[in-house]
This record gives structure tokens, sequence and C-alpha cells, in this order.
């Protein structure tokens, strides 16, 4: 009779012990914090505008056909080629990004505004209207590369391989 009673009150004391709050949270490995503070100082390495000096697309599936084509824009290109200057995209505190298209003679051809966050050491979302994009980024002194996949040719289809360069005009906070 003493047996099944002492595991009773050995179980109850283990339920109540296991149950209890613990008053001090358990800190986050030091790792994960020094993580967080990267993804930190990288968003904030992207604050200001940024200027798209060359854009590097390899369609897989051009036109929706069995084809590969590939587009390089050369920063010489954008006036000489296609008659405007090199797009500009600002990314603020906030979370917001405005990326402004001009024609060569500086008036403005399109907007495009939308939400951006770095995911990690190597991912920047950005949300745009009707696309969601992931990008690989690198930062090299005052240029910001962006790779990924993405849907450049509207086919449906995020399987284009973009990469694009971009130089930094101006620095906020």
């Amino acid at each position: 009779m003493k047996l099944p009673y002492f595991l009773f009150l050995s179980a109850g004391l283990l339920v109540f012990v296991a149950c209890q709050n613990n008053p001090e949270p358990a800190a986050a490995p030091a790792a994960e914090n020094g993580a967080v503070a990267d993804v930190e100082a990288i968003a904030k390495s992207l604050l200001g505008t940024w200027e798209t000096v060359e854009v590097d697309v390899l369609f897989h599936s051009y036109e929706n056909r069995d084809t590969s084509f590939r587009q390089t824009i050369r920063e010489a290109d954008w006036g000489q080629v296609f008659g405007v200057k090199p797009a500009r995209t600002e990314f603020t505190a906030d979370g917001k990004h405005k990326r402004t298209h001009r024609m060569e003679n500086g008036s403005v051809a399109d907007i495009t505004n939308g939400v951006w966050k770095v995911k990690s050491t190597d991912s920047l979302l950005v949300i745009e209207p009707n696309k969601t994009l992931y990008y690989a980024h690198e930062m090299k002194g005052d240029q910001l590369i962006l790779t990924g996949f993405v849907d450049y040719d509207y086919d449906g289809e995020a399987d284009d391989e973009y990469r694009s360069v971009m130089r930094l005009v101006s620095r906020t906070q």
C-alpha cells in the first residue's frame, strides 16, 4: 500500500515542479545573438538611395519557349540604348522602399513602392505590388549585389536568374 502512495506523491511532485514558471527567460545562445546583430547591421547599411548600375538576367524559358536568352544592361546602356537613367531605389528605416525610373530628360517614368526586410545574413525580402521577391545580397564597399530567381519576363514562372549591381548614391539614417 505504501508503494502506490509513494508513486502518486512522486508523480504529483514531478508535475508540480515541471509546471512552475521559470521567472527568468532563457537567454538566446551567443551565436543567435550575433546573427541578430549582423542582420541589424546589414539592414542599417542598406539605408539610403541606391542606383542600379548593371542588370544581368538569364531567361530559361524566354517567351514561354524552350529557349534561353540573356540580357545584360551595363551602366552606359541605360541612356544610350534604352533612353533612361538608371533606376534609383531608396531603402528607409521604416522598412519601406521606393524605386524611381526616370527618362533621360529627368521626367519620372515609373515609381514602385514596397517594403523590405533583411531576413538573414544572406537573404533580403522585397515585397512590391503583386510580387514577393527573395534575393541573396552581398555588400562590397559602396556596391550592393542582389541575386535570385525572379519572373523577369512575366511568364508566371520565377525561373529567370537575376543579378543586379547597385551603387550607393546617398546614405540616410
